[in-house]
């Protein structure tokens, strides 16, 4: 906690990488009221998926589960960390970054989603420039974090595809 609290992401980025425990703890951070600690445990847990990438895919899939209203779990707070593995470990985010996009019509989720996307596309354009012209139907114009966020998105995925 300190060292989320202090903002060390390269001392916390060491010991989740050598203390797998460190992972749950992360998790219930994602939903803590302070927005710093969730951007900070988002981040962390983007660094041990990497490290771990059997543990790394089964996180992602837990957090995408978040995502699912049978999950009974509020899932805007786990979509930060689906962007921050996305963008450590593309590989690991691949097969969900469809059904993330496909969410994109919950006006509640959409601005993180466009946000995340736009993480990914930082490390891995290839996985997110095909859902991008799907996303763009959704992105409402009077928003200007949305609007901003899809710009990014567009830019570092290297445009939109046309069917």
């Amino acid at each position: 906690m300190e060292l989320l609290r202090a903002g060390d992401e390269r001392a916390l980025g060491e010991l989740v990488a050598g203390e797998p425990r460190a992972t749950r703890f992360l998790l219930g951070r994602l939903w803590d009221p302070d927005a710093e600690l969730r951007r900070g445990a988002a981040r962390a847990l983007g660094v041990a998926a990497a490290c771990r990438p059997d543990e790394g895919l089964e996180l992602v899939r837990r957090l995408m589960w978040a995502l699912n209203d049978e999950s009974a779990t509020h899932g805007l707070s786990a979509i930060p960390a689906i962007g921050e593995i996305g963008y450590r470990a593309p590989e690991l985010i691949e097969a969900f970054v469809a059904p993330l996009a496909s969410l994109v019509w919950d006006d509640g989720l959409r601005p993180a989603i466009l946000e995340a996307l736009a993480r990914i596309a930082e490390s891995a354009p290839e996985l997110v420039r095909p859902v991008c012209a799907a996303v763009a139907g959704h992105v409402d114009a009077d928003d200007p974090r949305q609007r901003a966020a899809f710009a990014v998105l567009v830019e570092r995925s290297g445009g939109i595809d046309e069917a």
